[in-house]
């Protein structure tokens, strides 16, 4: 076949939807409402009462399901520890009432049996395919209570068996005495469930100037409706009450009950392949990281709190340094104070370790911490997270970690995030009671905030309060970075920020005002917003190298449907247009929800600055990697077939296959370089061969094909196609097609073959 043969419409190929127009642009949006929240949520939700003087006086911890039907009603199955001078472990509750979300994920929960409590809630992990909301925020507060909580989707179905093998948990609770609270406590430690109802475990129980070990055997039930029991019992015969409640693939939240201590955490399923094998060189490497530290009297006074985000640094051998930004309230309040502390660590095989640190703070000598470290890369023997806790004479601590991304800048962290945070409200340099805050925080891109959050105090008789707040950000190439919000009183908070996650989705955020401390964690809404910015073709993000079609996801690009008439491709369509690092791209095609544009061919690889524009208005902006290879990704029609071309000039289906030993053409993009071309942006592929100057192969059904030419399409803009062979050795049926460049796979796609 000739391979100047057949020119494809990108139009055709990337599809024209029809839109709902939006004034404002918006990359890598989430539009929600009531049935975003629907069908049954693990929930944890913790209640505290603080007096004004910074006194723990009442505690309700409690775990269980929340089960929302989509429309507006919504119903609560709980168990619950209860300390309030008496101690009431594993009480059950049910609560019901109606619920209702709003466009920007925002809404409440309103309980008027059972109970009555309004919440509020934010609803995030927004799977873009279903709809459907994988986790929610809360906060609320009732006559007794200030409330904090969260929920995530479950598995699909359990049984005693979900669980098995080591789940590595962290935990923060209180020493109690006769109904009263008597200090913090940290525990951190292994579950070991059997998968048959057998479980043992190994924890330290920390408290201020000292750890104990404790190890513990028993029995768990777990039900179908994903929510279960436990009872362990530790060598001095202290019987613990356990309540779980599973989410995600198999992880779950708990919490334990002894007449000593009530304490409660979540317990994450250690991710490896193969056998878990760990040693120092597994945590290595630059780790976003957070720590809180606390100190209660023996009457139950909070009387200092710490924390700090930033990073931690391990050699991969025995050395940490741990780099911080820290608040500290102590009798005095020292905000944004920057710190960098040294030490040592291990890891033993199991995935435990050890880390001891000369802390500075308010000179409280070595800091001695346990570790376990979790969620091992097959690729890279590498760990991915941990988490620990430990103290000094000081305070009680804990702290976890993520791997960093490989780079960051201020327009990685874009478009909105939903936080919770926990912490202090202060009187002057003393505490003066619990407060939890949760809500929105919209990054720009280019260094600008914007915030509304709930402000609900544990302090008995405290309502909620909402703040608005704007001001500026930045975020450095370590992914490190900072804040600073003005509300309309002039109150000043200043956020410590510390990315994570593959793309920056999650930060860590320590926030302090002369009225308020609390550390906690944004996640974005559906991912960061630089997964709305992807190959044209195979739709996954940052795999469109310079000259390769792109398509942008979002709302509010366009007043109306537009697309490009005439070469060269024009910059503008209407009112809309694209820049990368500042630069004009061309553009196919603009309506409300998309824009398909090509790569400038001149963009450097590594991170690039995406942004739309529609008139006057601006969207955020969005950071995304340019791949300096080839990232190929083919094209596809109806039911993931691939756009391939038989021999006489039909497209390939079921009902117009190919025979072995044709040549076919089938059309990608995201090819990286070619050789010996002299392109122009938005310009057609002169009448000539440029074929890739990286490697390449192609298979169909897992069968090397011959591939007879690679490279641009002539006549095209930002088109690829591949002239190969059907292998001989191919069945007949339905085939996946696969382009490698690079070491780069492509999505596959099927291509019909016959006998």
């Amino acid at each position: 076949m000739n391979i100047f043969a057949k020119a494809i419409s990108i139009a055709a190929l990337v599809g024209v939807p029809s839109s709902v127009l939006l004034a404002q642009p918006q990359i890598g949006p989430v539009i929600c409402n009531t049935s975003n929240l629907i069908g049954t949520y693990e929930i944890s939700i913790n209640g505290q009462q603080v007096t004004s003087a910074g006194k723990v006086s009442k505690l309700l911890d409690s775990k269980g399901t929340v089960t929302l039907d989509g429309q507006s009603n919504v119903s609560f199955a709980l168990t619950a520890n209860i300390v309030n001078g008496l101690q009431s472990f594993g009480a059950p509750i049910v609560y019901s009432g109606t619920y209702s979300v709003r466009a920007n994920c925002t809404g409440t929960i309103n309980v008027t049996t059972g109970a009555s409590i309004t919440f509020a809630i934010t609803a995030y992990a927004v799977n873009t395919s279903t709809g459907r909301a994988n986790a929610f925020h809360l906060s609320g507060s009732d006559s007794t209570y200030a409330y904090t909580g969260t929920a995530n989707g479950q598995p699909a179905a359990c049984s005693v068996s979900t669980l098995h093998g080591p789940y590595p948990f962290t935990s923060t609770g209180f020493s109690l005495s006769a109904g009263n609270f008597t200090g913090d406590i940290a525990i951190l430690g292994i579950f070991q469930p059997d998968g048959q109802g057998n479980l043992t475990a190994s924890w330290t129980t920390t408290t201020t100037g000292s750890s104990t070990p404790v190890t513990a055997t028993g029995t768990y039930t777990v039900t179908a409706g994903c929510v279960g029991t436990g009872t362990l019992v530790d060598s001095a015969n202290n019987r613990y009450t356990l309540s779980l409640s599973l989410y995600g693939n198999a992880d779950f939240v708990f919490s334990a009950a002894t007449p000593q201590a009530e304490f409660s955490g979540s317990a994450l399923h250690q991710i490896s392949f193969g056998a878990v094998t760990c040693s120092a060189a597994t945590l290595n490497g630059v780790y976003e990281y957070d720590q809180l530290g606390k100190s209660i009297t023996a009457a139950g006074i909070n009387n200092r709190f710490f924390s700090g985000v930033g990073t931690a640094t391990f050699d991969g051998v025995s050395k940490v340094v741990l780099s911080l930004t820290e608040n500290i309230v102590d009798g005095s309040q020292n905000f944004g104070v920057a710190a960098v502390y040294a030490g040592t660590y291990t890891v033993k095989p199991d995935c435990t370790g050890t880390i001891a640190v000369n802390f500075a703070i308010n000179s409280g000598g070595v800091a001695s911490f346990v570790m376990n470290v979790y969620a091992l890369s097959a690729t890279t023997t590498q760990e991915r997270a941990f988490t620990l806790q430990g103290g000094d004479s000081n305070y009680v601590y804990t702290g976890k970690g993520n791997i960093n991304p490989d780079f960051c800048a201020t327009s990685t962290l874009s478009g909105s995030t939903v936080f919770i945070a926990t912490g202090n409200q202060l009187s002057g340099a003393t505490d003066a009671g619990r407060i939890d805050i949760d809500g929105l925080l919209s990054f720009d891109g280019q260094g600008k905030v914007t915030g509304t959050w709930r402000n609900a105090s544990n302090v008995a008789g405290a309502t909620i309060s909402t703040t608005n707040a704007s001001g500026t950000y930045s975020l450095t190439p370590a992914c490190t970075g900072s804040a600073t919000l003005i509300d309309g009183l002039g109150n000043k908070y200043s956020f410590q920020l510390s990315a994570f996650g593959s793309g920056a989705e999650n930060v860590e955020l320590a926030v302090s005002s002369p009225k308020l401390m609390v550390l906690g964690t944004a996640a974005a809404f559906s991912g960061n917003p630089e997964t709305a910015v992807v190959n044209a073709a195979s739709s996954q993000a940052d795999a469109t190298p310079p000259g390769s079609i792109f398509t942008i996801y979002g709302t509010g690009f366009a007043n109306q449907q537009a697309g490009a008439t005439s070469v060269p491709l024009p910059t503008t369509l209407q009112t809309t247009s694209v820049t990368v690092n500042g630069e004009l791209a061309p553009l196919f095609y603009a309506d409300a929800n998309q824009i398909n544009a090509q790569m400038p061919l001149d963009i450097p690889p590594g991170i690039a600055t995406v942004i739309v524009k529609n008139g006057n208005a601006v969207s955020n902006a969005v950071a995304v990697t340019v791949p300096s290879t080839g990232t190929p990704g083919l094209f596809i029609y109806g039911s993931n077939r691939a756009v391939v071309i038989n021999p006489n000039g039909s497209v390939n289906s079921a009902a117009a296959p190919a025979k072995a030993g044709q040549v076919l053409v089938a059309y990608f993009t995201g090819g990286g370089p070619v050789q010996g071309a002299k392109l122009t942006s938005g310009t057609p592929t002169p009448g000539a061969l440029y074929p890739l100057t990286g490697t390449s192969s192609v298979t169909v059904g897992g069968k090397a094909a011959v591939v007879s030419y690679i490279g641009l399409t002539p006549g095209s803009i930002g088109l690829y196609q591949v002239n190969f062979v059907v292998p001989a050795t191919v069945a007949a049926g339905d085939r996946q097609l696969v382009i490698n460049v690079a070491g780069y796979g492509s999505n596959g796609a099927l291509v019909a073959i016959s006998n």
